[in-house]
């Protein structure tokens, strides 16, 4: 793999993280408050939403949307990961995942839950979480449309 730096999100990352975020869209509607949470992150780092990227000799390649969430005692929640199409299938959404965790582990979280939905276009990413060892917790059916559940996951933190 190339030289691989993963990040805190910064204003700089926007004109490259929004476009892939507008692209990614069209294709999974189930990310669209993420363009709006990465910018609060860049606008207040230490804020309940909180974005990091990854870049690759210079470019970015992916990025991740997370926090702590309000009103709850250390439980943090991973919104979005994202690689970049060509950069897909190369363990750049690991690493966004590890440095996630080891984030809202800094920040004194006890444990990380997820919310995906139970859709095909998603199963890569819900196999990267599984392997990272989030376990299904519950899942709501037809909670996004139709045929379409929400499948919330957690992982303990040590």
């Amino acid at each position: 793999m190339k030289r691989l730096a993963v990040r805190a999100a910064c204003e700089d990352d926007l004109a490259a993280g929004l476009p892939l975020l507008d692209w990614e869209i069209n294709r999974n509607p189930w990310i669209v408050r993420v363009p709006e949470m990465l910018r609060f992150a860049v606008q207040n780092p230490e804020g309940e939403h909180r974005a990091c990227v990854a870049h690759r000799d210079g470019e970015l390649v992916g990025l991740g949307a997370y926090g702590i969430i309000a009103g709850t005692v250390r439980t943090g929640m991973i919104y979005a990961i994202l690689v970049a199409p060509r950069s897909r299938r190369a363990g750049i959404g690991s690493r966004i995942l590890f440095h996630v965790a080891d984030e809202l582990a800094a920040a004194n979280a006890r444990m990380i839950f997820a919310e995906v939905p139970g859709d095909p276009y998603v199963v890569r990413y819900r196999a990267m979480l599984i392997s990272y060892g989030f376990m299904e917790e519950s899942r709501i059916d037809d909670f996004y449309r139709d045929g379409v559940p929400q499948i919330v996951s957690h992982v303990d933190l040590p």
